[in-house]
């Protein structure tokens, strides 16, 4: 039989006047996935932040009700806290330090040292890290994933898809885990990348690790997870098994009353293949880790189309490539007009956009204000309300 690990009581969470979370109960077992769902806004990402002691919730007035982890009360004042007493948590945006190697990610500030002649007279402080045996160490965390990584490499050069099982494998390099807060993991992957994710949880659920999935696919949800639990509105309406549950229950659940339609599958539309609106021919990219070499297509007008494939094939140097943010070259035509590649600035003016995969790294202004992050490419674009900076001159 297995033990609770995981027990919420009546928690609740107000942000002034505006609460948030409402007598959340729910029970986590050792080994255990569960699935927690619910649109934006629900209140999944602050319940996460509640149980890793994030200090954003105790610097606006902590919270209300009981949790015990491990079969201790928590009020964690901050991650480390959680870290210490074997949570792990991996962030919706990737914490990673680009010019580090994959191995010197997983073990930050986990280090293995060796002794050296000065640590030998001035203490253990001064050692030195052991690059080989943490080099094994990240091997190790990688194997439990099922992922076969250069642990050389530097994480900058990586796709994003190897990116989050990276963040997973350091995770699992600390002592003493016992379970893992996995927010929207599968957000930045493809459906080929999600399942080998999915496989991956499945080994830590093997270990003994249990699992708290967030996830908006609900597909992963059902196929991964043991039990779900529904949020709507910062309270809970459903807490049940997986099995034999399907999407568009659960969809609607996480709803209410607008989700009582049935959903349905649209009607196909009907495209002209005469009327194409891109073409590239012998497209080749020079995205670190997404390289494109010859890429030739046609895309009709209306048509969504999409480009598949795993982590590192490509499928990302394609739009980078047309909105040349990396070394192009080849031949795009665009609504009959050959376009300049590589000149950013005047694929934007040809009303070609461009939604990133990386949202911290690249899609958003992070400490700008929302309006300013909604407003600032077209301000570029239609070169208003901006002025160009010279500097300062140099003496």
């Amino acid at each position: 039989m297995s033990k609770t690990l995981l027990e919420l009581k009546n928690v609740g969470k107000s942000f002034g006047s505006n609460q948030v979370l409402k007598d959340v109960n729910f029970s986590l077992d050792e080994g255990e996935i569960l699935g927690l769902v619910g649109e934006n806004g629900a209140g999944k990402s602050t319940l996460m932040n509640i149980i890793f002691g994030m200090e954003l919730i105790h610097d606006t007035g902590g919270f209300t009700g009981e949790i015990i982890f491990d079969g201790k009360n928590i009020d964690f004042k901050n991650p480390i806290e959680a870290l210490e007493a074997g949570i792990g948590m991996v962030h919706q945006e990737f914490s990673l330090i680009p010019g580090f190697t994959v191995a010197e990610n997983i073990t930050l500030n986990m280090e293995e040292t060796q002794p050296s002649v000065v640590s030998k007279i001035l203490g253990k402080k001064l050692e030195t890290i052991d690059v080989e045996k943490n080099k094994k160490i990240s091997e190790q965390s990688l194997n439990k994933l099922g992922m076969d990584l250069d642990v050389n490499e530097l994480t900058s050069e990586m796709p994003v898809g190897h990116k989050q099982f990276i963040e997973i494998a350091r995770e699992i390099r600390r002592k003493d885990v016992k379970m893992i807060i996995l927010d929207e993991p599968t957000a930045v992957l493809t459906e080929s990348e999600a399942n080998m994710l999915i496989a991956s949880i499945k080994r830590l659920q093997a270990l003994g690790i249990a699992i708290i999935f967030i996830s908006h696919r609900l597909r992963e949800i059902l196929e991964a997870c043991d039990n779900v639990v529904i949020l709507r509105d910062g309270a809970i309406v459903e807490n049940r098994p997986a099995k034999g549950l399907d999407v568009n229950q659960v969809a609607r659940w996480m709803v209410g009353e607008m989700g009582s339609e049935t959903i349905s599958e649209k009607d196909e539309r009907k495209l002209s293949d005469d009327d194409i609106i891109l073409d590239s021919k012998g497209l080749w990219v020079d995205m670190p880790g997404e390289a494109v070499y010859d890429a030739t297509f046609k895309v009709r007008r209306g048509e969504i189309f999409g480009i598949a494939g795993l982590a590192g094939q490509g499928k990302l140097g394609i739009p980078n490539g047309i909105l040349g943010t990396y070394p192009v070259g080849g031949k795009l035509v665009f609504n009959g007009e050959e376009l300049k590649l590589g000149d950013t600035a005047k694929i934007l003016d040809k009303k070609i956009a461009f939604v990133s995969e990386d949202r911290r790294g690249v899609g958003l202004l992070l400490n700008e204000e929302i309006f300013m992050n909604i407003a600032f490419n077209a301000m570029q674009v239609e070169n208003k309300f901006t002025k160009k900076n010279h500097g300062n001159k140099i003496p």
